[in-house]
């Protein structure tokens, strides 16, 4: 896949992040407060973290979900491994070929980090990228 298709891809997946964020307030009856599209890299790999409202009192903020994205053409590598996604928690992971995507619908404690890593079957070393809650 060339970089333009992979550039397409990536806005590709963040737009859908986007709309299941915004149809999962609808749906609950809640209006989405403050939500925020964070992004992170590690290596080759790139994390798109939706959070939303912060509860000072509780020095928490709203985590929704977490996209995860290997971009494998500086690595050789065919971009298909095991992705994990984590947090306070939560812990997921699955096999697949060059994005997951996790729905994490949490609060999640300010010191805290949500992560993602993709390790292509050992072929290479594994990647892992984070962002910081900070409250």
């Amino acid at each position: 896949m060339n970089m333009i298709a992979r550039e397409r891809t990536r806005r590709a997946g963040a737009a859908l992040i986007t709309l299941v964020v915004a149809a999962a307030g609808i749906l609950s009856g809640q209006r989405p407060a403050h939500a925020d599209s964070v992004w992170a890299m590690g290596g080759s790999v790139i994390i798109n973290v939706q959070t939303g409202a912060k509860d000072t009192s509780n020095h928490t903020q709203w985590v929704s979900s977490i996209y995860i994205q290997t971009g494998t053409a500086a690595d050789n590598s065919y971009g298909c491994g095991t992705f994990e996604a984590w947090t306070q928690g939560f812990y997921a992971q699955a096999e697949r070929c060059e994005a997951a995507y996790w729905t994490i619908n949490r609060w999640v404690e300010n010191g805290n980090y949500v992560c993602g890593a993709f390790d292509d079957f050992g072929g290479w070393p594994r990647r892992i990228a984070c962002i910081a809650i900070r409250v």
